[in-house]
């Protein structure tokens, strides 16, 4: 008996020991000025604490394709010196590519490429600059959940944020600009813009500011979209466009080379009171309804002196409505 206890203990206490070494996880430093490169800190920790937490703090300009997979609880942070991610495979991969990682950050890089989120990865950003990228987006959730803080995603050769695929993405205080397609682009998922210190704000793109099609939804509470070339906002394929009103800061969509807000086949915008001003966008028309069976509410009275060419009902009042309603049954006795 004595010796099948000492066979067990030794037998656990291995186990023991490599439970302590990954609850403590790794802190582990980078200078890729010097050489070093954040794929070799990202093999390490995953052969030897894949479940974090785990930090890797970067110095210098890292020429290099990350690829972050299967890993839990996974910072990584520019130093205060500055640090950057740039494209080694000549457009052809993304820069960061985060897949089925769980808690993964990225703060204060400048990215030169894309970073791609996918494949249930939770991945959240904050004062990053996403700039340059040649695979036709600056960043991308796919199947993922989301959130960018105080991001830039500018000057992408494609669109500048994708969500896509049921992933759930808030950006917050983020600038998307100077991308040469859509600002942001949402097929079949969810996209929250939101105001904390300032205000997310989309500017100056080739294309729409947000496109949203396929069922997306768009919630703005609060953001700016401003001199996009086409569209302020453009909603195709059942999506549905919902502008918060969270005093003293309002919506605004303004000065786009298009329309404010199109509504198109069986779309729905809704405007509550005070949440928007929309209006000064440059065909003439600041909501505009087109195709088939396009809806909004609060389009004829809640743009801030912007036009429409929308047809709402008439609001009913309650007493209306309750005697349009039909009479209800009694219950069975």
């Amino acid at each position: 008996m004595k010796a099948l206890s000492h066979h067990k203990l030794v037998f656990a206490l291995p186990g023991i020991l490599l439970l302590t070494v990954v609850a403590e996880g790794a802190d582990l430093k980078v200078n890729c000025s010097k050489g070093g490169t954040i794929g070799a800190a990202i093999a390490k920790i995953s052969a030897h604490s894949p479940l974090g937490p785990n930090q890797i703090t970067v110095t210098g300009a890292c020429h290099e394709n990350v690829s972050v997979n299967s890993l839990d609880n996974l910072t990584l942070q520019a130093s205060p010196a500055g640090a950057s991610i740039s494209d080694a495979s000549g457009g052809t991969l993304d820069t960061v590519a985060i897949g089925d990682a769980q808690r993964f950050a990225m703060n204060g890089f400048t990215v030169n490429g894309s970073v791609d989120c996918f494949e249930n990865a939770v991945c959240r950003t904050q004062g990053n600059t996403i700039q340059n990228s040649q695979v036709g987006y600056g960043l991308r959730y796919s199947r993922a959940h989301g959130n960018s803080v105080s991001d830039v995603i500018q000057n992408n050769n494609g669109e500048g944020v994708v969500v896509a695929n049921d992933s759930r993405v808030v950006l917050v205080d983020d600038t998307l600009q100077n991308n040469a397609d859509n600002g942001a682009s949402v097929n079949a998922a969810l996209l929250v813009l939101q105001n904390n210190l300032t205000t997310t704000t989309i500017t100056n793109n080739a294309n729409n500011g947000v496109l949203a099609r396929d069922h997306a939804t768009v919630r703005l509470s609060v953001a700016n979209i401003n001199g996009n070339n086409n569209n302020g906002v453009m909603l195709l394929e059942d999506a549905v466009l919902r502008l918060d009103f969270v005093a003293p800061a309002v919506n605004s969509i303004t000065n786009n080379g298009n329309s404010g807000v199109h509504v198109g086949d069986q779309s729905f915008a809704f405007f509550p009171g005070s949440s928007a001003v929309v209006t000064g966008n440059l065909s003439g028309i600041d909501v505009v309804c087109s195709g088939q069976f396009p809806a909004t509410r609060g389009a004829l009275t809640n743009l801030g002196g912007g036009t429409t060419n929308c047809v709402e009902p008439a609001p009913q009042s309650q007493q209306n409505r309750e005697s349009a309603e039909p009479a209800r049954r009694a219950p069975f006795q």
